[in-house]
């Protein structure tokens, strides 16, 4: 009988025990359990216009998201979605779909890219992903979002760049907003082809071929970016009406096709307020008409300006400011050039208005030069060819010229330095001429 009770208590305790550890289990499943291939069944298990938070954990890809959900990952720890599959890691199909703060690795070089958006409304934000492809590609959508998220090639740093993908790439994607997202050795890093009305404001973009690169677009407003060491910081293509303001691209100089901005079949579009510093050319115009250009800084480029076959051009109030070659031009004779700041010439202002009364005139000798014989590039600025440049005068009267370039740098809202602003330098210079002419006075009546 005393057996028989050991055995039922044995019994007993053993599933106590096993209640004790299964149940907080089933509460609460480990990162590992909760990982692995069920993110997938989270979302099929999620209710349309449900928001799931997702616990932390390595997830398995690739994920479909055929319905309207938020996907949110746990505050307290990290999700990650792994993804070794030629399928994106996170396809998105459903409309007013948000996904927030999760990481993908999905790193194996393929076509299809790592994340996949075709519904409408779709709201990425605060992604981190490490991608062998596209990044992000938005296909025939309507306003979706990118934000806050971190893009960078994840595959192996041997792979040539026009090998790589973009970072977030648009294809019939309107009215969308790519905004403070930081990307990093891709090839492009925002591209938008046949995508209008999009904003691409406040974003980082290191080492890529092309930072921000419009091709076949409407109104694109691309503002407040900073661009590193690209090829190209903006590659503004065969585009109507966009902006391209307050932007820095810094260092764009390491290849024979560098520029911090590019406009090239460009019309009716406004670039104002950036400024291209320590790049091959700082802005580089060509086959483009009917922009305005204007209060940009050029500071620190081998040149600072490059007109080419572009008329019907307002340039102005624009600083070019220690440039090895301020500007050249060849072909561009139909722009309104007017009230621009160069450092490297020397007017002369007799009514005090801030502008000089002598015209700059862009000398085309060197363009049309290379032109015809590209291996004179290697002979820019040399003395030879400074020399021969001051003999050029063919032509001048169709050298695009500024009739009115300023003294001296121009105020932060682009209008000159007007001598009435500058009454304190000239006291100053009249104290010390005074004092100058006291001092040989003075010297002159102790030599009698």
């Amino acid at each position: 009988m005393n057996a028989k009770w050991e055995w039922r208590r044995s019994v007993a305790s053993l599933l106590i025990l096993l209640c004790l550890v299964t149940i907080p289990w089933l509460l609460h499943p480990s990162e590992t359990e909760a990982s692995g291939s069920s993110l997938q069944a989270i979302i099929d298990h999620g209710d349309p216009g449900a928001t799931i938070v997702v616990p932390p954990g390595s997830y398995n890809g690739p994920v479909r998201i055929a319905k309207t959900i938020s996907l949110i990952a746990d505050q307290d720890g990290t999700v990650t979605v792994t993804n070794d599959s030629e399928e994106p890691a996170v396809t998105i199909t459903a409309d007013d779909v948000t996904i927030d703060g999760i990481t993908i690795q999905d790193e194996s070089v393929k076509e299809a890219p790592s994340v996949l958006v075709e519904g409408d409304r779709v709201h990425l934000k605060e992604l981190s992903i490490a991608t062998g492809s596209d990044g992000i590609q938005l296909r025939g959508t309507q306003d979706g979002i990118v934000e806050s998220s971190s893009i960078t090639w994840g595959a192996s740093e041997r792979t040539k760049m026009f090998n790589r993908g973009n970072g977030i790439d648009l294809y019939e994607a309107h009215a969308a907003v790519v905004q403070g997202n930081h990307i990093t050795s891709m090839y492009d890093g925002i591209y938008m082809e046949n995508s209008d009305e999009t904003l691409v404001t406040g974003n980082e973009i290191r080492q890529s071929r092309y930072g921000v690169h419009c091709m076949y677009t409407k109104g694109t407003i691309v503002q407040d970016n900073v661009g590193t060491k690209n090829i190209t910081g903006a590659m503004i293509m065969s585009v109507q009406d966009v902006i391209v303001e307050r932007n820095v691209f810094a260092k764009q100089n390491e290849n024979v096709n560098s520029q911090g901005i590019l406009l090239y079949d460009a019309h009716h579009s406004i670039v104002r307020s950036n400024i291209a510093e320590g790049n091959r050319v700082g802005l580089y115009v060509e086959q483009s008409t009917n922009n305005t250009i204007e209060k940009n800084e050029m500071r620190g480029n081998f040149t600072g300006l490059q007109l080419l076959s572009s008329e019907e051009n307002i340039v102005r109030h624009n600083s070019f400011i220690g440039n090895v070659h301020a500007a050249g031009a060849r072909s561009s004779s139909g722009n309104e050039l007017r009230g621009n700041y160069w450092d490297s010439f020397q007017g002369l202002d007799a009514t005090g208005d801030g502008s000089s009364d002598i015209g700059y005139a862009i000398n085309p000798f060197f363009e049309k030069l290379v032109k015809k014989k590209p291996v004179f590039q290697l002979f820019f600025q040399s003395p030879g060819m400074v020399f021969l440049e001051g003999l050029y005068q063919s032509q001048r009267s169709d050298w695009a010229t500024d009739e009115a370039p300023l003294i001296s740098q121009p105020t932060s809202d682009g209008r000159p330095q007007t001598a009435g602003s500058d009454w304190i330098t000239g006291l100053i210079g009249g104290g010390l001429l005074l004092g100058a002419g006291t001092l040989l006075f003075a010297m002159r009546r102790r030599d009698r």
